[in-house]
């Protein structure tokens, strides 16, 4: 990728763990980058930004106002001298529709359009505003120039929309965390289960708490620990005390930096997601607990699990506690198993999960276009 590449990278917010990474393509081409709807990242993560975003110091950045949900100043912005144009989201009607602007300005200026999502074959409803819908991304995906995705369930969905596969890349999505200590090592004797999310149905605690409840029964000296806030907080809590569970601890929200500890700390990590209206795209909390070494369990309903669970891990049906204990079970009585998906998954981590390797990626995707 030549420096002098001028890029019109589009993008909803900023959320942190994609800073990095803007950062250093910066430092390869002549990036101009546009937030249009940053505050997207407080209705999901309850956290907020202004315009000065720390770590973009070095970054041409641009933050749009919104007026009825549209990013105002978009339209200029693509209009103006640009070699590729980045952008792409139809998560509301207002981002769909900009995404339809973006796609017919570029194909004006004969100039390359790459899109950039996460979606993936999860169940979907079969309402008419999804089966047109459908049509309009089938549309606007195959007469793009290239896809950008972070996984093997994203590229397969794109895929049997009918977009070429050569136009289909895979860009890793990687995680910032750090704070990972080798010299600390898990305790043998008082293994600590994790949980780090939202408490909201979709992320399927309850099948976990279900699943927990069989643990508890079976072994000694183990403690599941739920790191989140959100709706369903009061009726998770509720069903632990009805059903007198002792080793259950709620924390509450905690800061990304101060999960450190967590992370460090816990023998096992289960993501316990369920499709519901949605699956979900990704979830970064698998690249974190891996990063910090600790065997993961996910459910089908993750969009990271097929990529990242490589013998470090378990993957099960989502919505069913019977599979989730019996995964959690044989990581928990089994000490060598243990280890050796800790090992595994701090490997994959560290040689597959890296902005390096995200890095790379894009470039290789910007290069295929030339």
């Amino acid at each position: 990728m030549d420096k002098k590449t001028k890029i019109l990278f589009t993008h909803n917010t900023a959320m942190w763990y994609r800073i990095p990474f803007f950062d250093k393509i910066s430092r390869l081409c002549d990036l101009d980058l546009v937030f249009t709807h940053i505050n997207v990242i407080e209705e999901i993560y309850d956290n907020s930004l202004d315009n000065n975003i720390e770590g973009l110091e070095n970054v041409n950045y641009t933050v749009l106002e919104n007026k009825y949900g549209f990013a105002k100043g978009l339209i200029s912005k693509v209009r103006s001298p640009h070699d590729i144009v980045i952008g792409g989201s139809w998560d509301t009607f207002q981002e769909l529709l900009e995404t339809i602007i973006l796609f017919i300005i570029t194909k004006m200026k004969k100039i390359p359009l790459i899109i950039w999502r996460e979606d993936w074959d999860w169940e979907k409803q079969e309402s008419i505003k999804e089966k047109m819908l459908k049509i309009v991304i089938k549309y606007l995906t195959r007469h793009s120039d290239a896809i950008l995705v972070p996984g093997t369930l994203h590229k397969n969905y794109f895929k049997n929309m009918g977009v070429e596969s050569s136009k289909i890349h895979i860009m890793p999505n990687v995680s910032n965390i750090t704070g990972y200590d080798s010299s600390i090592t898990k305790s043998k004797t008082n293994k600590k289960i994790l949980y780090v999310g939202r408490l909201i149905p979709r992320k399927g605690v309850e099948y976990l708490l279900e699943a927990y409840q069989k643990i508890e029964n079976r072994l000694d000296n183990t403690e599941l620990i739920i790191v989140g806030t959100g709706e369903s907080e009061n009726k998770l809590k509720t069903f632990v005390e009805k059903n007198n569970m002792k080793t259950v601890t709620f924390t509450g929200k905690i800061a990304n930096d101060e999960l450190t500890d967590y992370y460090q700390n816990s023998n096992l990590v289960v993501i316990p997601s369920i499709n519901e209206g949605m699956g979900d795209p990704w979830v970064f909390v698998l690249n974190e607990a891996m990063y910090f070494a600790n065997p993961v369990i996910a459910t089908d309903a993750v969009g990271a699990s097929k990529d990242m669970i490589k013998d470090n891990g378990f993957i099960v049906p989502e919505k069913d506690s019977n599979a989730l204990y019996e995964a959690m079970f044989k990581i928990l009585s089994n000490q060598e198993l243990e280890d050796s998906m800790s090992i595994k998954s701090k490997k994959i981590i560290d040689t597959q999960y890296q902005y390096s390797n995200m890095v790379n990626s894009f470039v290789e995707t910007i290069d295929s276009l030339k």
